[in-house]
């Protein structure tokens, strides 16, 4: 809803927060936002954020805070790594950042936090000792869960970007680390963008995830897979997207859908109202055929049977 920018440009204007809750005001099937810490959640002279604009700004438009995204990636303290730097003190720093964040996400009355550790990673061969790095992130998120059992921790994964390799890269990796962080409230945000960009099934990995009981929000998004192009979901792999909806499904999962799109051209309000349409496009889809119906056919076996499912019923459309 603000100024976003890529390596080449910047689009849209600069907005104040108030102006950015106005916008997402004119969103019709909205029902929450997810804000950023601290670039979002306005700084207090006393430390950490001063949370009283923000609280006036949710009963204003009716909204919910859904989660508070710590940023531990833009500021140019992270450059040399947040969760994994070789210096203490900035690590010590980056899980500071994340206890702010889980505060905050209580005071608001979301109790839940996510983090995209995108400067944790490397560039070249013989960059980094990958088992030091590996045990200081461990050890990194596992003292800030602990910080508070009553707010989630949820860590999102990505390939690349802007680290050449990111430490946390894909769905196996992220459920090896929370093996690892071993607390009860460490889970994963599952980006339907990223998990397209690594080469993954994205029901698969929504369906791994959710049956550890580890997955605790899903951004939603799309690409070509060659990069994180946050485009409107389903605009480019719309059976990803009806197969990652039909798992969501399945397994339960109650939580959040945030929409993470990049409105470089277009309007973001649109955009958004778009994004929410081929949501419920999926949804509507899968609920014509049955889950009853679908799950049967996916047992069986016969993917013809199944296609022919979805078939029939476009063709009815």
């Amino acid at each position: 809803m603000g100024q976003l920018k890529d390596r080449f440009s910047f689009y849209q204007k600069e907005r104040t927060v108030k102006e950015k809750f106005a916008l997402v005001n004119q969103v019709e099937g909205v029902s929450g936002v997810e804000m950023v810490y601290p670039n979002e959640l306005p700084a207090s002279p006393a430390g950490g954020s001063d949370v009283a604009q923000v609280k006036d700004l949710l009963k204003k438009y009716n909204l919910r805070l859904t989660a508070v995204n710590v940023n531990l990636k833009g500021d140019p303290r992270w450059h040399q790594g947040a969760l994994t730097s070789r210096d203490k003190a900035t690590r010590q720093e980056a899980v500071q950042w994340l206890k702010q964040g889980m505060d905050i996400a209580a005071e608001l009355g979301s109790f839940l936090v996510t983090v995209c550790p995108l400067a944790d990673g490397y560039d070249y061969p013989f960059e980094i000792d990958y088992v030091r790095a590996w045990r200081d992130f461990i050890q990194a998120v596992r003292a800030a869960a602990e910080h508070r059992d009553d707010v989630r921790l949820s860590l999102e994964y990505k390939q690349s970007e802007p680290r050449a390799r990111v430490m946390l890269s894909n769905a196996s990796k992220s459920l090896y680390a929370l093996s690892e962080i071993d607390r009860a409230n460490v889970g994963v945000t599952l980006d339907m963008g990223h998990a397209l960009y690594a080469g993954e099934s994205c029901a698969e990995a929504v369906a791994l995830l959710a049956d550890a009981g580890k997955l605790f929000l899903v951004h939603g998004n799309d690409n070509y897979r060659n990069w994180d192009w946050d485009l409107i979901p389903g605009s480019v792999n719309l059976w990803d997207l009806i197969e990652s909806t039909y798992y969501l499904h399945k397994m339960g999962y109650n939580g959040v859908i945030t929409f993470d799109v990049f409105p470089a051209r277009l309007d973001p309000v649109k955009t958004m109202e778009a994004s929410l349409r081929m949501y419920r496009l999926a949804e509507a889809l899968i609920d014509q055929i049955g889950m009853d119906t679908l799950a049967h056919s996916i047992e069986s076996g016969d993917v013809l049977q199944t296609m022919a499912l979805f078939q029939s019923y476009l063709e009815k459309r």
